[in-house]
């Protein structure tokens, strides 16, 4: 996975008040931010990190505050603000 800073634009139709920085931020660091409205869908933010990060959805696991991110919520259900982070990990299968 490649590192990435630059800011990414999910654009959502419809009004839904000013548009909001929100960081998503992989296991090994590398973030990548997106200007998105306080009522988009995180769906849209999910599948366009792992579009950009090139992986499947499915194997990534995000999350808020210690709690899994619902991707039919939007940020403003989980009361973020301007400039928060949600964490990303690759699902892991298999151990000892």
């Amino acid at each position: 996975m490649e590192e990435g800073g630059g800011e990414n634009q999910v654009k959502r139709e419809g009004g839904g008040g000013e548009a909001m920085s929100i960081k998503v931020k992989d296991q090994n660091g590398g973030e990548v931010v997106f200007r998105v409205k306080p009522h988009t869908k995180f769906e849209k933010i999910l599948n366009a990190f792992c579009s950009k990060k090139s992986v499947d959805v499915n194997q990534v696991r995000f999350v808020f505050e210690g709690e899994r991110v619902n991707p039919t919520s939007t940020p403003s259900d989980l009361g973020m603000e301007d400039g928060d982070t949600i964490d990303a990990f690759l699902e892991q299968i298999g151990g000892c």
